[in-house]
């Protein structure tokens, strides 16, 4: 006998419970896609901050390492101002009209005097329009907005045993080494907006007979150097400085040289006011990751670095990148002695 199925036996999903199912499907949809979207964020965060943390601890540490140096082997001259000869911070260099006084006291070529955007330069000084010299470049503003120009720092010492300098070219014993750290573009990077922490040193004697600690001459200078850091956002020097009175101060490059001129410039009446001497370098890294992050924690619109003695923000307030400022003082050899 043939059995017949009543048509209300045949059910399937209402239109209520379908909405509910699929407003139930899209809110797992949703969830699953907040969890992924999340961790790429993060991950990229996570990235930023490794890309960060290998430029500012290896780069910085292989800087402080030879700026560490500076003055070494200059045993005649220990105190050390804009004015010493062969002197660790190089302030000042020789010209035609002198060629004594002066912490650079060789000449770059045969009559061919170093040019002042070789030396330590800072905000307030001439900047250069020739490649490869100090042009204070920076992707800082002050608070206010304004930009802001990046240091320049050069450093000069004697080799103490055979080693290679921030070019990586052998130096024997007893060469005298000088190198300058300063920000040019990244040839490496995108575009003219990404800037590296570059190092430049003068060409080592070619044999270790050639070696001498106090050359009439140097050559080398002026190139592109070597990248130290990548992505370096804004460079930053003071000096740490002992007054005559025996107080300490924080000089920018600019401001030590006034001072130390101010000391010199001081009438016989008032009696003899030594220039101030410079016992410690500071010097800090305002360092970038390589991409965005497009992380919404990241701001840089509204995020303020202290850098010493002031507070900058990213000139670049649309793109996401990871920021962090690096900081170290380094106390100079022999600073605290005096001439023999």
């Amino acid at each position: 006998m043939r059995k017949y199925l009543k048509a209300d036996s045949q059910k399937g999903f209402t239109v209520i419970e379908l909405m509910v199912a699929l407003a139930l499907g899209l809110i797992l949809v949703a969830a699953a896609i907040q969890l992924f979207t999340g961790g790429i964020l993060s991950s990229q965060l996570q990235r930023a901050n490794a890309e960060i943390q290998d430029s500012g601890i290896f780069g910085l540490d292989s800087m402080l390492r030879d700026v560490r140096l500076a003055n070494v082997g200059n045993l005649t001259n220990l105190k050390i101002d804009d004015q010493t000869p062969y002197g660790g911070i190089v302030l000042t260099g020789s010209s035609a009209a002198n060629a004594l006084t002066v912490n650079f006291v060789p000449t770059v070529a045969a009559n061919t005097y170093i040019d002042a955007a070789l030396l330590s330069r800072g905000s307030g000084d001439a900047v250069s329009t020739t490649d490869n010299h100090w042009k204070g470049l920076s992707n800082v503003t002050d608070p206010s907005g304004t930009a802001i120009t990046s240091d320049q720092l050069t450093v000069q010492f004697v080799a103490p045993a055979e080693m290679s300098n921030c070019e990586g070219k052998t130096v024997f014993k007893g060469d005298l080494i000088v190198q300058r750290y300063y920000l040019r573009v990244d040839k490496n990077g995108t575009d003219d907006k990404d800037l590296a922490l570059a190092c430049d040193a003068n060409t080592p004697a070619a044999t270790e007979a050639a070696v001498s600690s106090r050359p009439t001459t140097v050559s080398g200078l002026g190139t592109a150097g070597q990248v130290i850091i990548p992505r370096v956002d804004h460079f930053h020097v003071l000096l740490k400085v002992k007054a005559d009175s025996g107080e300490l101060a924080y000089y920018t490059i600019p401001e030590y040289r006034a001072a130390a001129q101010a000391a010199r410039d001081t009438p016989a009446s008032e009696g003899t006011v030594d220039e101030p001497r410079i016992l410690a370098v500071q010097i800090s890294t305002l360092i970038r990751s390589t991409n965005n992050a497009k992380n919404p924690v990241v701001d840089p619109a509204g995020t303020t670095y202290s850098m010493f003695d002031h507070n900058v923000k990213a000139s670049d307030t649309t793109t996401r990148y990871l920021r962090r400022v690096y900081s170290s003082t380094v106390a100079l050899r022999n600073a605290m002695g005096e001439d023999l």
